[in-house]
């Protein structure tokens, strides 16, 4: 008589399903520190325009960040999405600041900048209940929102767009500065009255880097075995040109403008370039056994990252799916 088998994945999605909370916890570091790092070379960035927009961009973050994750406690990932999404808002008020409103004394540039985010706290206090229910539901939404975030992003570029009318006129400082303020002020409005949409673009944004996160760290192991190989090969060409250029009567390259002999590190750097398929110019050969030395280098890097991003992607598909698959 035959034995039925359970089937391992029947019976595992019969059981209690576990979350993987070690997991999920180091995701979620991981993007906490690429969050950081980030916006310190946003605020580093921005300080040539503006020190004290610099401050406020870190200051927007803490608070901001802070005070969603006091009112919406375990939304990790939705606090990272929140942080990056102000980090972009500090780079696209910047452009807009030094197209339009560079005269404008920096700390009243602060504090337009932290009139959108104020805004959106007052919004999602204003509707807790709706958005903290979006938020603990962790589950990407379907594409009917799509419309109603296309129709409060347009309004907030259609703002900064119509700022484009004033350099060609001719505008006091005052009239600049409260323009400006009035702006900011019009955006802190439409934020206000859409924060429900924005924590749904936020979460499914946050939902995302989670997912990302997660992949990223089944690609560690696969990823530093290919640069590895990668990094030998580069070595080996390297290494050869090097070689070439000794035993030959003349040198093979010219460096510079220079034709001369070429060194250990230069011979690295230009295995690099033509292993990548760059080839800045600055060296090049000039004969033919290197040239075809060069040709074989170049479509054996192509291959191999073809061939290596394959094998990486491959590893990083779930198990079930790649037992299923089974071997190439």
């Amino acid at each position: 008589m035959d034995q039925i088998l359970p089937d391992r994945r029947t019976s595992k999605a019969a059981g209690p399903a576990h979350t993987p909370r070690p997991r999920a916890r180091r995701s979620w570091l991981t993007g906490a520190v690429l969050t950081a790092l980030m916006q310190g070379m946003i605020a580093l960035s921005i300080r040539s325009v503006s020190g004290d927009l610099a401050f406020a961009l870190l200051g927007s973050v803490g608070l901001v960040v802070g005070a969603f994750h006091y009112l919406f406690p375990g939304s990790q990932f939705f606090s990272l999405a929140l942080a990056n999404f102000i980090g972009v808002y500090a780079c696209v008020f910047v452009f807009f600041l030094e197209s339009n409103f560079h005269s404008i004394p920096s700390h009243i540039q602060a504090a337009a900048f932290a009139i959108p985010l104020i805004a959106f706290l007052g919004g999602a206090w204003w509707r807790a209940d709706t958005i903290r229910s979006i938020v603990m539901s962790r589950r990407l939404r379907d594409g009917g929102h799509f419309d109603r975030i296309f129709l409060w992003m347009a309004s907030v570029w259609g703002i900064g767009a119509l700022t484009f009318l004033l350099p060609g006129r001719e505008v006091s400082p005052e009239m600049l500065t409260a323009i400006f303020l009035l702006s900011m002020s019009a955006i802190g409005v439409v934020v206000a009255l859409v924060a429900r949409d924005i924590a749904v673009f936020l979460l499914d944004a946050g939902l995302l880097f989670e997912g990302f996160f997660q992949q990223a760290a089944r690609l560690v192991l696969p990823a530093f075995a290919f640069l590895t190989f990668y990094s030998l090969c580069i070595i080996m060409f390297g290494a050869f040109y090097t070689i070439l250029d000794r035993f030959m009567v003349e040198p093979n390259f010219i460096i510079d403008g220079v034709r001369r002999d070429l060194t250990f590190p230069e011979g690295l750097y230009f295995s690099l370039v033509t292993f990548a398929t760059v080839g800045y110019g600055d060296i090049h050969p000039v004969t033919g056994a290197v040239r075809l030395i060069c040709g074989v280098e170049i479509v054996m890097g192509v291959l191999l990252l073809l061939f290596g991003f394959s094998a990486i992607i491959g590893h990083a598909a779930p198990r079930d799916r790649r037992d299923r698959d089974g071997p190439l």
